[in-house]
């Protein structure tokens, strides 16, 4: 059972983290070639709409995978 949350912790933090990449990419492609300025929009509203779903899904699978652990852990 503590493998199992192992598992759910490393999905949880990779959901995260492809999440994070596809808005930092997001942002990279809509600034185009000719950028000098390249910056996070957070107050993209619409566009966050799609990410942060996900974002919580994958914060979500990280503490259960976390409690998971926790409650097994052999002292």
């Amino acid at each position: 059972m503590r493998t199992l949350g192992y598992v759910l912790a490393a999905a949880g933090l990779l959901i995260c983290a492809a999440t994070f990449g596809m808005w930092v990419w997001l942002n990279a492609y809509g600034c185009g070639t000719g950028c000098n300025d390249f910056r996070l929009r957070w107050e993209d509203s619409e566009a966050l709409s799609y990410f942060i779903p996900p974002f919580i899904l994958g914060c979500a699978v990280a503490v259960l995978g976390a409690a998971t652990i926790a409650m097994n852990w052999k002292r």
